[in-house]
């Protein structure tokens, strides 16, 4: 589906949404539990109901229902069950050495980007401690043997969600597993929110030298209901939309203490001399006079197309470095970003591992691709702000991947959406 969107003065309140990444560890672990488990999860996604309907196909009975989902844990692991991840990286990745540990001998299947997608440092650890698998980037992908424990050694820079996969799986193991990182972990802040769910579920990791222990002869203990939090990463792009508004924005029930490193959205725009104040679970920013900062991607690779965006219309130049993972994304981000904010009217110049922008006063507008990436999608909505004619955004539905509802609280905060094409590819407009 083509959109157009515009926006003028905008202005409003919106309430932040449940954080796939939460949601997602919290399913997983409930599915793994001793007993049933509801999760609190007000806002689905495509990627949330991939990962159910995983569980699901692995043993769980998990059904949804107002304000959450209720998950029957998985007495014994359903064999050669078909899990269909769609396109979540995080369904796949987390629940592969899960259905390896089960000794499920399963078949994923998937959408053709995620298949492109490597996961050959997991696939490799996992083929090394008794598991056999089809090629790499076939579909389906079928898994065969049951999972042993020992040491996995994986490099820190590539992808926090084999780390994750592991750390979730290997409890399921009755000896005690080590997981040593070669390099140093980026994108740390995930791997500490897995632990911190984990612990909720009498899942104790222990942190050494280089990694990370997993104690033997331990079991998984659901309390009877989780509390989901609301997320940092999807609320960024209406926290930047404030940024560049003269009025005002307010995003309600975000937890300014998380874990989620993606709250650091606040201190870059801080940075940048957005107007921020906090008042409980209340955020609110306003446009004031707008600076570049050079931004280390490492940490929050999911913020760097809306700070890019943000970038492309601040005084002075910004460097957005140590952004290379993002090149194995749902699209090739740092490409992808680059594309949609020339597209627009941006001076931005794409490295290697790094973006380079120097910002203007206004972008221009234009047509725009959405790489089927649902943040380049957010974001090219959010440039209808700065920008001087209508945004079209190609293949917009994207959104649907973790945010189903975002063009409904882009009117909420005075966006005009309207259909361009494709009306068939339904998503939350009005």
């Amino acid at each position: 589906m083509d959109i157009s969107v515009t926006i003028k003065n905008p202005f409003g309140h919106i309430k932040a949404i449940t954080s796939k990444s939460y949601a997602h560890r919290h399913l997983i672990c409930s599915a793994l539990s001793d007993k049933t488990n509801f999760v609190e999860i007000q806002e689905t996604s495509q990627d949330i109901d991939a990962t159910v309907q995983c569980l699901n196909a692995l043993g769980s009975n998990i059904t949804h229902e107002k304000n959450g989902f209720r998950v029957e844990p998985i007495k014994k692991a359903n064999r050669n069950a078909v899990l269909d991840c769609k396109e979540s990286g995080s369904t796949f990745r987390f629940l592969l050495p899960i259905s390896c540990a089960l000794g499920a001998d399963s078949s994923f299947t998937m959408q053709p980007g995620l298949a492109k997608r490597p996961i050959t440092p997991l696939y490799m650890q996992l083929a090394a401690k008794g598991c056999t698998f089809s090629q790499e980037g076939v579909v389906p992908f079928l898994t065969k043997g049951r999972l042993k424990s020992g040491t996995y050694e994986l490099t820190g820079d590539v992808s926090s969600q084999y780390i994750t996969g592991l750390l979730m799986a290997l409890p399921l193991l009755k000896e005690s597993s080590r997981i040593i990182l070669s390099s140093k972990l980026e994108s740390s802040g995930y791997v500490d929110m897995t632990i911190d769910v984990l612990s909720g579920y009498g899942i104790h990791i222990n942190r050494i030298q280089q990694g990370f222990e997993i104690p033997d002869n331990i079991d998984y203990h659901s309390s009877g209901h989780a509390d989901v939090e609301k997320d940092w990463s999807n609320a960024s792009f209406f926290l930047c939309a404030g940024a560049l508004s003269e009025q005002g924005i307010t995003i309600e029930g975000l937890n300014v203490k998380s874990l989620q490193k993606d709250k650091m959205i606040l201190d870059i725009l801080s940075r940048m001399g957005a107007a921020i104040s906090v008042n409980n679970n209340y955020v609110t920013i306003r446009k004031d006079k707008l600076s570049a900062t050079d931004i280390d991607a490492s940490e929050i690779p999911d913020l760097v197309p809306i700070l890019s965006l943000m970038a492309s219309v601040s005084r002075g130049k910004t460097v957005i470095y140590n952004a290379k993972r993002l090149r194995i994304k749902e699209s090739d981000r740092l490409s992808s970003t680059y594309d949609m904010l020339k597209r627009l009217g941006a001076d931005i110049k794409e490295e290697q591992d790094s973006l380079i922008i120097t910002g203007k006063q206004m972008l221009n507008g234009g047509s725009v691709y959405s790489f089927n990436d649902h943040r380049i999608a957010m974001t090219a909505a959010i440039a209808s702000i700065v920008s001087k004619e209508t945004v079209i955004i190609q293949d917009a539905q994207a959104v649907n991947k973790s945010y189903p509802d975002f063009f409904k609280d882009f009117a909420e905060i005075g966006g005009i959406t309207k259909i361009v094409s494709g009306g068939s590819n339904v998503i939350s407009v009005r």
